[in-house]
């Protein structure tokens, strides 16, 4: 086939655009961490090549929060929670992508209140999922609920009547199921508990133990059909989605808390003891030992959640088409 000098500079023009979209569209991550005694919320950009060095967290968040821990964002809408058992709330930020800068609009909202959260997470389609440990439940705000400004929360699963919710820690979620640790008596109602998101029928009938294996438990993630979860102490420990063997990833950290899956291939965890948070690959077919590193220091890390932003590309291939018109 012969083309005109017209279609090869259209051809040559098209490609370019193409290439140069592709390289702008690259996804930009970002890893936010709670530092409860300082009420503070962080950020740092993901660098592509996983090496943090040279990069420091910037606060995204300092005035306004008592005590923050758990955290979690809705990706789609670009909204940030914060659970602050402190003062009984949940806390809502718009989050804005600048640049390279992730800001708030400047406003907090409150989602949820007169209930003792540390953790909390959302589903993709936008329920929010917390726990409230001293009253042995599982709570969720229905994204319909979201949208109309109802911060009356239902019960989803409660201690009351049933065993396999003592003291529920961290929650995570996956469109299907609901996850959580226990903080007591792990060992017996289960230091990993799985159930729907929607129960039908009795609780008891939808609800399953992936794990027994610590007394008491902290934050979860899930990475793609692997659940991490970390004990009071120094311990990573892993999980299938659909159950079998509990392997340990790491037991070399102090005092680790809540984890977060970079929507990649990497589990960062926040280690509180030390003052840091650590990283290792999270896509593994086998649950066993990996090796952690880490990633950067960061005071009273305890909270982990990551946002992954698209830039907008319309304005460069807007500026390609103009030049060559």
């Amino acid at each position: 086939m012969r083309w005109s000098g017209g279609e090869r500079i259209s051809w040559w023009v098209l490609a370019a655009a193409s290439f140069l979209l592709a390289v702008e569209a690259e996804p930009q991550g970002y890893l936010l961490i709670s530092a409860p005694r300082n009420g503070r919320i962080s950020w740092v950009k993901l660098p592509e090549d996983g090496n943090f060095q040279g990069l420091s967290p910037v606060v995204l968040i300092d005035d306004g929060l008592r005590h923050p821990q758990g955290i979690a964002i809705d990706e789609k809408r670009k909204k940030l929670y914060v659970a602050d058992p402190d003062v009984q709330k949940i806390y809502s930020y718009q989050l804005e992508v600048k640049g390279d800068m992730l800001t708030t609009d400047g406003r907090q909202s409150i989602l949820a209140e007169n209930a003792e959260s540390r953790w909390v997470t959302v589903d993709g389609v936008g329920n929010v999922f917390f726990s409230d440990e001293p009253r042995n439940r599982i709570l969720k705000v229905s994204a319909e609920n979201v949208l109309r400004g109802v911060n009356t929360p239902e019960v989803v699963y409660s201690g009351g009547s049933l065993a396999e919710v003592s003291e529920p820690g961290g929650v995570a979620v996956d469109n299907f199921d609901v996850y959580w640790t226990n903080k007591r008596f792990g060992t017996q109602a289960g230091s990993l508990v799985r159930g729907r998101e929607v129960p039908k029928g009795p609780a008891q009938d939808t609800v399953s133990v992936l794990a027994k294996n610590s007394i008491k438990s902290y934050g979860v993630c899930i990475s793609l059909g692997n659940v991490f979860y970390t004990n009071y102490e120094k311990s990573v420990y892993g999980v299938k989605k659909t159950g079998g063997p509990v392997g340990e990833v790491t037991s070399s950290l102090k005092h680790p808390r809540g984890c977060a899956w970079d929507k990649d291939g990497t589990v960062y965890v926040a280690d509180r003891g030390a003052g840091a948070v650590y990283s290792f690959p999270g896509n593994m077919a086998e649950i066993t030992s990996a090796d952690v590193t880490k990633s950067f220091d960061y005071e009273d890390a305890f909270g982990l959640a990551v946002i992954v932003a698209e830039p907008t590309s319309t304005g460069l291939l807007s500026g390609i088409f103009d030049f060559f018109r």
